[in-house]
């Protein structure tokens, strides 16, 4: 960070801290003095509306959503936010595709021989089960890669060397198949799909066939229309092989000997070597109707109040989706409500951008405009953030940066009989230096919370700095920090309720977030992205 930026976050510390100071003469408000018009009554008030039983779960492409969606717009009317969405709304509008898959016909050849040639749907049950993906016509020949394990200290590789155009027959096991691996091997390395053979249970097998046949004609998944029609590429497919024909195709008498040889590869798990079935051709064809779904992110903003600065922006962004209703719970609750994911980030959002109004309205505005960007989809897989970075309503070259925000409202198991004045930070110094200066900054000014890099690392097995909004914007080359409390038990459940909000810690670090905004919206020096190995990262391996 330049001298120049330093001495002003130095005035800028001593200013914030004058704010508190008690003397006989009232300082004259600063930007940063309206993070305290942010407090737990706003925050409950309009969490109350987003996590209510009336919104069902606010599942993407739902009315329910849409009734979300409606309601922050009306609040970013009401604060007085610029409408730049499509038309002069707060809405950038888009459209995804949701195949459903009538049946799935498979056949498997030998050569000139077809072992099998069956079908699965609503009223037949064949010899394989798709249990994800697969909703293109894929074929290829057919590789043995035993338990599907990876472990490079280990010396332990499964996958054979080139995977492009292959089916990869794996014996799975939950504790030993690395399943990140083997979805990098469809995803990047251009497999067309996994065979699983999950033990010797027939009877098992059968039942999932039998519960998955629920799922024909059922809109399964949500893509961007824009992508499918611009890529041309397929889906690999999942799917699930009868233990008899997974025998069978493994030139084994029975099912004992499936186990055996199980039992063998695990034993001696290094000495595996990946094994292409001569001759051996799976063709997977599906039926398939493509049904379209709209949904929409929402789009608001605070206009800069320097000529030149207001043409840059921050990007404060939320999602304001769940995932709708589901299975009951004990108590035989089966609304989703999500208050804290992320109910919790679209309303520090959205009281952000009221304080931030307020400052604005006071002459002590931000000096480069503020987006406030509440994104559909994310459950879905990013796609309303994908969606808004391929169609920027701003440029991405005068992006600033983006500061998301994903369930921050409730305390993790880490956390429960410890201070919950905590917040896991990801992005910052792993991206760009100066971001993480301001971040550290904006905590000293107040909210004083204990800023974890527990996750926020690239190697991070839980891959959070790629698993939300901001890594749309990361792979852009947009240096980002994403605020985070940490998973709990009601992830993803339906207890996910306003009640559990921990309303304390949740205020802290709403004032985080907004005092990051405000400092990057005023500093003379926009963040840069100087950690090489991201920028590496990013190149190799982009969403």
């Amino acid at each position: 960070m330049t001298n120049k930026a330093l001495l002003f976050l130095l005035a800028l510390s001593l200013s914030a801290c004058s704010i508190f100071k008690k003397g006989p003469e009232t300082p004259p408000p600063t930007i940063y003095s309206f993070s305290e018009e942010i407090t737990k009554d706003r925050l409950y008030s309009d969490l109350a509306v987003l996590a209510h039983d009336s919104l069902q779960g606010r599942e993407t492409g739902t009315i329910y959503e849409e009734k979300a969606a409606r309601y922050l717009s009306k609040r970013y009317a009401e604060i007085g936010l610029k409408a730049v969405g499509d038309d002069n709304s707060y809405f950038q509008h888009y459209e995804l595709t949701q195949p459903a898959v009538e049946q799935v016909t498979y056949r498997l050849a030998d050569g000139d021989e077809v072992v099998d040639n069956s079908t699965h749907n609503a009223q037949q049950i064949g010899n394989f089960v798709t249990l994800f993906g697969g909703s293109d016509t894929v074929s290829g020949p057919v590789v043995f890669a035993g338990a599907g394990m990876y472990n490079e200290a280990e010396g332990i590789n499964h996958f054979p060397e080139d995977v492009s155009g292959k089916w990869l027959l794996v014996m799975y096991e939950r504790s030993n198949t690395n399943m990140q691996y083997l979805q990098r091997a469809l995803t990047s390395g251009g497999a067309v799909g996994t065979i699983l053979i999950v033990g010797t249970d027939t009877t098992d097998f059968l039942q999932e066939a039998k519960t998955r046949q629920d799922y024909f004609g059922r809109g399964q998944g949500l893509n961007l229309k824009y992508l499918q029609e611009d890529d041309g590429s397929t889906a690999p497919a999942f799917n699930r092989v009868h233990p008899e024909l997974g025998a069978r195709m493994l030139g084994l008498e029975n099912l004992e000997a499936l186990a055996e040889t199980q039992s063998k590869i695990l034993e001696e798990p290094a000495s595996f070597q990946a094994k292409p079935l001569e001759g051996q051709t799976l063709y997977h064809n599906p039926v398939v109707n493509e049904n379209t779904v709209h949904t929409k992110n929402v789009v608001a903003l605070l206009e800069g109040s320097d000529p030149e600065l207001k043409n840059e922006v921050v990007v404060l962004s939320a999602h304001y989706d769940h995932v709708g209703v589901g299975q009951p719970d004990s108590t035989g609750d089966n609304i989703y409500n999500g208050a804290d994911d992320d109910g919790s980030g679209t309303v520090a959002t959205l009281h952000t951008a009221q304080a931030m109004a307020e400052a604005k309205a006071a002459g002590v505005g931000p000096k480069r405009s503020v987006l406030f960007l509440s994104v559909s989809g994310e459950e879905k897989g990013l796609l309303g953030s994908r969606y808004y970075s391929d169609h920027p309503i701003f440029s991405i070259e005068n992006t600033v940066a983006n500061i998301n925000i994903d369930m921050i409202g409730r305390v993790d198991p880490e956390h429960q009989n410890s201070d919950s004045s905590y917040v896991y930070i990801i992005g910052g110094k792993i991206i760009s230096s100066q971001m993480d200066s301001l971040t550290q900054m904006a905590n000293v000014m107040g909210p004083n919370l204990v800023l974890s890099d527990r996750y926020n690392d690239l190697e991070d097995p839980n891959q959070f700095y790629r698993r939300s909004d901001h890594w749309n914007f990361g792979r852009l080359g947009v240096p980002f920090v994403f605020f985070f409390n940490g998973t709990h038990e009601d992830y993803h459940r339906p207890q996910d309720h306003i009640e559990k909000i921990t309303f304390e810690p949740y205020l802290k670090r709403t004032k985080l977030v907004y005092n990051l905004t405000a400092l990057l919206a005023n500093s003379p020096d926009r963040p840069l992205v100087d950690n090489q190995e991201f920028i590496e990262k990013t190149q190799v391996d982009p969403r």
